[in-house]
């Protein structure tokens, strides 16, 4: 039956502890009866003493929260570092090479600048860790770094994979050019994972430029294995200088070079800047050609001496403006990017011509009357001829210049980390573009284009042109002395014998100083013409 239970409470605040203590916040205890029939036979009940554990279970249970809270607080800070890490370590990079990718997508180019940025930041660190000076009790000074040891740092999985999507991306964008970047965009923003490498091509406007190494074939034989430097050193200079030009290298073939500068690229308003910069980029690498010291150093081959003594390296240049179509050319088992036209291969025999002509560059008509006036009136006329392969005839002009004028740089010509760098080119070809950038004054402010200059005075250019017209309308017994005039007439600045004068003098001796029947001022000019 029920309980019945008799005491004196001895805890002032608890009337009666069965009532008040729940069981937890008290312990009973009870006498052991070791006889049991004495205890029914002379007790009607038994002693039960109770202890209050109310303080105790409070402090157990304040503890308790205060382990879960501990046990809380390390969880969170746990998962707060491991989530640090996966982000730094996994999240994050993944996040930047998605990121890279989707930047790549839309401009292939992109992958460039990120290499060089890259390249930037390695060599500013190696910058802060230079070696510093340590002064020992004698006084002799003793090189040393921050840290006796080198440091070795891993490279993570995640930051080899975003290194490899770089680089991948910077030589698909130097490997296809600009001629390539509709190519690589394509493939990139297609979901599957088959490569459409020809696709159909694109129809640009553009002014083509062809840059040919004279007697190469002589060096290839000398040279021997020394002519890869030899044509990378050429090559270095030819793509840096128009690079700063608003020019973009497209081909490069050995012994020549197709350059390109896209007028689809740029505003209209910079047709005739982009047109004049062409002109003046072929000028400059003349120059730089001529004075390069390391080239010179190339070519002091005592075997080239012998065969070549007065060997230097020089550049033929042909420009031409016209349209083409750019896209990828070859199969699926190799493709290149560049641009098929009649225009492009005009571009190549107005580089053949000047051998002929024995000038360094050779321009169309449609090139010269997009350049600006300024400029063209430092053009000369120098033929009106029919190329082959071409249904139309057109004038050629050249821009007189004698680069052997020009002595060898002293020091190597060293192409600096700043000058390399996509941000530092785009800057200067932002500077080449504006407004305030005349391209025909630095004919006037560079010291080495007025020094290959300065053989061709004003009587020269004028005893030419009135030669010349006079071979245009015909009459050829007044151009002939003229031109024979003009042919010696800059030996006596020791330049030798002017090629446009002799090549045409030549022409109308073959023919007797008499005009061809039904002569309309221009003829047709192959590679069997001489």
């Amino acid at each position: 039956g029920e309980l019945n239970m008799m005491g004196v409470t001895l805890a002032p605040r608890i009337s009666c502890p069965r009532k008040t203590l729940r069981a937890q916040e008290s312990m009973w205890y009870m006498p052991e009866v070791r006889n049991h029939q004495v205890f029914l036979d002379h007790f009607e009940g038994n002693f039960i003493f109770i202890f209050d554990l109310t303080s105790s279970v409070k402090w157990e249970a304040a503890m308790g929260i205060m382990q879960t809270v501990l046990v809380v607080i390390v969880l969170a800070i746990g998962a707060l570092l491991f989530s640090r890490d996966v982000d730094q370590l996994v999240l994050l990079p993944i996040e930047r090479m998605i990121g890279k990718v989707n930047r790549i997508r839309f401009d292939p180019l992109y992958a460039i600048r990120l290499s060089e940025a890259d390249n930037n930041t390695k060599s500013n660190t190696k910058a802060t860790d230079r070696p510093k000076v340590v002064r020992k009790a004698n006084g002799k000074r003793r090189f040393g770094t921050r840290d006796s040891k080198p440091k070795h740092t891993a490279t993570l999985e995640t930051k080899m994979l975003e290194n490899t999507i770089i680089k991948l991306g910077s030589l698909l964008a130097l490997g296809f050019g600009e001629a390539g970047v509709r190519i690589i965009a394509e493939n990139l923003d297609d979901d599957s994972a088959q490569v459409r490498a020809k696709i159909p091509g694109s129809k640009v406007e553009a002014i083509f430029g062809f840059c040919d190494i004279r007697h190469f074939n002589v060096a290839t034989e000398v040279l021997k294995e020394q002519t890869m430097v030899f044509v990378n050193r050429v090559a270095a200079i030819v793509h840096e200088v128009v690079d700063q030009h608003a020019g973009a290298p497209n081909k490069n073939l050995g012994q020549a070079f197709l350059l390109v500068w896209q007028l689809s690229h740029f505003a209209k308003e910079y047709r005739t800047k982009v047109a004049d910069l062409s002109v003046m980029a072929f000028i400059k690498v003349v120059a730089a050609v001529s004075r390069d010291k390391r080239l010179a150093e190339i070519v002091e081959h005592p075997l080239l001496r012998s065969r070549m003594p007065d060997f230097r390296v020089s550049l033929g240049f042909g420009l031409h403006l016209g349209w083409a179509i750019a896209g990828g050319i070859g199969s699926d088992c190799k493709i290149d990017a560049s641009y098929l036209s009649p225009h492009v291969n005009l571009a190549g025999q107005l580089e053949q011509a000047t051998e002929l002509y024995d000038l360094s560059i050779l321009m169309s008509e449609p090139l010269v009357r997009t350049c600006s006036t300024p400029f063209r009136r430092h053009f000369r006329a120098v033929d009106h001829v029919q190329l082959s392969g071409s249904r139309i005839e057109t004038m050629l002009f050249t821009v007189d210049l004698q680069p052997r004028i020009l002595n060898i740089d002293p020091l190597p010509r060293r192409t600096q980390p700043s000058e390399t760098n996509s941000q530092t080119r785009a800057q200067r070809k932002e500077q080449a573009l504006s407004p305030d950038h005349q391209v025909h004054l630095q004919l006037y402010h560079d010291k080495r284009v007025r020094q290959m200059r300065s053989p061709y005075t004003r009587d020269f250019f004028q005893d030419y042109e009135r030669g010349l017209l006079n071979y245009f309308a015909g009459e050829w017994d007044v151009a002939a002395p003229v031109l024979e005039k003009t042919r010696t007439m800059l030996c006596q600045t020791g330049v030798s014998m002017d090629g446009p004068s002799k090549v045409l003098y030549d022409f109308m001796e073959s023919s007797g100083f008499k005009p061809p029947v039904g002569w309309r001022g221009w003829r047709s000019l192959d590679s069997k013409t001489s």
